[in-house]
């Protein structure tokens, strides 16, 4: 959390990270129920849209831990910078 940052900015960001990663991961428990549905069913169709919404998922949620990570880098190197001056 950045100090410099208004606390409801800090909180907002961290919440809007919070958020991105339950959609990530619904999308993926979504994606692993549809393909067990269509393996049960013998639906290729329905097999196929659960693994696309698995690998979405996924990729959301790293998309989410690295935006997160570039976030955290930011804030301490600014925070290094403003202890030098």
């Amino acid at each position: 959390m950045n100090k410099n940052k208004p606390i409801a900015q800090n909180i907002g960001e961290e919440a809007q990270t919070i958020l991105e990663r339950a959609k990530a991961k619904a999308q993926e428990a979504k994606g692993v129920l549809k393909e067990a549905v269509g393996k049960t069913t013998n639906n290729s169709k329905l097999k196929t849209e659960g693994k696309v919404d698995r690998a979405a998922g996924k990729v959301k949620d790293a998309a989410a831990k690295t935006k997160d990570a570039a976030r955290d880098a930011t804030e301490k190197i600014q925070k290094e910078l403003h202890k030098k001056h």
